[in-house]
């Protein structure tokens, strides 16, 4: 389990993914001067559609062969194009992509809160809003349980995918390619002795996943917590999240995961059909 930081000062915990420092901070000791060269460039074009060798060159201070091998390198991976009439560099479908997701999942985000406060009143219990990150999901947004026995937030924080319902709804949308790419040569974690140790058991998880619509976390990432999960697409089709109900597995009986997985259900369709 592990918790990432990053919240700027100033902002509300729950805007801590959205925000942005105001004042540019001093440049600090021990910066990679390549990595910071390149994104340094990469900044040009908040303010210009196309960018020129000699242009770069002149207001970065290097010289044009350095920045031409800068470009190249940046054409490779697609975050560049150039324009085969002028010669100058326009930003590549990469840059453009990466842009549009975080746009997206902000997009998402916003619109999942009122969604997620919703769920907590119907459930009584705490409610998260997850994505997935490779092979671990990353709690984005959360809204706590007013219960005294009750699991906690976990926004910030990282878990194996395979142990969570969120992680679990959200690999049973990968095709069988894509779910093997994720997982080639891993050896799964098991943080509880109820957690799944292998592909084979997980394939056959993920399988009753899709069958049923939810996934069930049995304690098997935190001994004492149960989850049930559902995940959310956009319009087109693609997983973008997953909404996560969580409760202390000693009133987890299988009538809580129907009534719970009931609401999840819902609010999860509710919000495929908002997002774009």
């Amino acid at each position: 389990m592990r918790r990432s930081h990053g919240v700027f000062k100033g902002c509300h915990p729950r805007d801590s993914l959205l925000c942005v420092d105001p004042e540019p901070a001093a440049r600090p000791p021990g910066l990679i001067g390549a990595v910071d060269n390149v994104l340094r460039l990469l900044r040009l074009f908040e303010d210009r559609e196309v960018l020129r060798v000699n242009q770069v060159s002149r207001e970065m201070g290097l010289s044009r062969s350095t920045v031409h091998r800068m470009l190249t390198t940046l054409g490779h991976h697609r975050f560049v194009v150039q324009d085969e009439h002028s010669r100058g560099y326009r930003a590549g479908p990469a840059l453009v992509d990466i842009g549009l997701a975080v746009v997206q999942n902000m997009d998402v985000r916003a619109r999942a809160y009122q969604a997620l406060v919703r769920l907590r009143d119907e459930t009584g219990e705490t409610v998260h809003l997850a994505t997935l990150r490779g092979s671990e999901v990353l709690y984005v947004e959360g809204v706590e349980s007013a219960q005294v026995v009750k699991t906690g937030a976990r926004v910030g924080w990282t878990f194996p995918a395979h142990t969570t319902a969120a992680g679990k709804a959200m690999l049973a949308q990968l095709t069988e390619d894509e779910l093997t790419a994720r997982y080639a040569g891993a050896t799964l974690s098991a943080p509880t002795e109820r957690s799944i140790t292998s592909l084979g058991a997980l394939r056959a998880e993920l399988a009753e996943v899709r069958r049923r619509g939810y996934a069930v976390n049995d304690g098997e990432n935190e001994k004492d917590v149960c989850g049930v999960a559902v995940a959310v697409k956009d319009r087109q089709g693609r997983t973008r999240a997953a909404v996560v109900v969580t409760g202390p597995r000693s009133r987890a009986d299988q009538e809580w995961i129907d009534r719970v997985s009931r609401s999840t259900l819902r609010v999860g369709a509710d919000l495929t059909d908002a997002i774009v």
